[in-house]
């Protein structure tokens, strides 16, 4: 019963699910950064896990009475469910913005702005008054674009020296059109009805080849064998969720983009390992 209340609780800060989102976003905006001091690199990545925590817990309150009568299966609410309290709810929600604050105002001005801006834009996101999550490219999923460039910024603008417009746009650009299109397809598999047009999904996936082509191969946050390792673990990744797929899968295009994601935070990790290593 217990390993159960602390899933339940896990569910409501919409973890393990969106924790390589919030990596991916993280690091890239860590490694494009340049941030060299991997204290700041740990608080930006606090503050942008509590913050994502602190999303989930406003999305399943505000949305606990209607998922109590129409519950959605691909993500259950634990508060509607009853297997967490509106009070116990309310502390983690409360508890987890008091951590990302703190975490921003121990970086610098800009991450307090940041975050301030990031929590008005969660409310209007979920309101039951305003609710622009009810369209279609605003919805519920947890890896929602504006949630991307948030956690991008936040983690540059955690380094000393923040990058220029030219190393900010590409990079920038590059992570809001991945989860954009990851919204599109996660939309269309879930309301086939409603067909994205091939216009729309072409236009982004051109955005994302050229600026991601921009990003890594001419600003080069990374060297080239982080982006040979990347994409051979999310070749590895797609072989193996191929192999042990029993049933029709409804859509290849999202678990493309989560095998890149996955594969981008485990190639990002062992990039800044090896570089603390060689500065010590």
């Amino acid at each position: 019963m217990k390993q159960k209340n602390r899933f339940a609780y896990l569910q409501l800060f919409g973890l393990p699910a969106g924790l390589s989102f919030v990596l991916f976003c993280s690091l890239l905006g860590s490694l494009v950064g340049d941030t060299t001091l991997y204290h700041t690199i740990a608080l930006s990545l606090t503050s942008n896990l509590a913050f994502f925590a602190f999303t989930q817990a406003y999305k399943h309150l505000s949305y606990a009475p209607e998922d109590m009568f129409s519950p959605t299966r691909d993500e259950p609410n634990p508060i509607s469910l009853g297997q967490v309290s509106l009070l116990n709810a309310r502390i983690g929600l409360y508890l987890s913005l008091v951590i990302a604050l703190v975490s921003a105002f121990a970086l610098n001005r800009v991450n307090v702005i940041l975050l301030v801006v990031a929590v008005i834009f969660t409310v209007a996101l979920y309101h039951p008054n305003i609710r622009f999550s009810n369209r279609v490219m605003l919805s519920l999923s947890q890896r929602n674009f504006f949630l991307s460039a948030f956690f991008f910024l936040n983690s540059i603008w955690a380094g000393l020296q923040p990058p220029s417009v030219i190393e900010l746009f590409f990079p920038l650009l590059f992570i809001t059109s991945f989860y954009l299109l990851f919204g599109f397809e996660e939309a269309r598999t879930a309301s086939p009805q409603q067909q994205t047009t091939q216009f729309w999904l072409t236009l982004i996936s051109s955005i994302l080849i050229i600026s991601g082509g921009i990003t890594f191969l001419l600003l080069g946050p990374v060297p080239y064998w982080i982006i040979a390792l990347w994409l051979m673990l999310a070749a590895i990744q797609l072989i193996f969720a191929r192999s042990v797929q029993t049933g029709p899968i409804p859509s290849k295009h999202p678990l493309r983009l989560k095998a890149l994601e996955i594969a981008g935070v485990v190639s990002f990790l062992v990039y800044l390992i090896f570089r603390f290593i060689n500065l010590n």
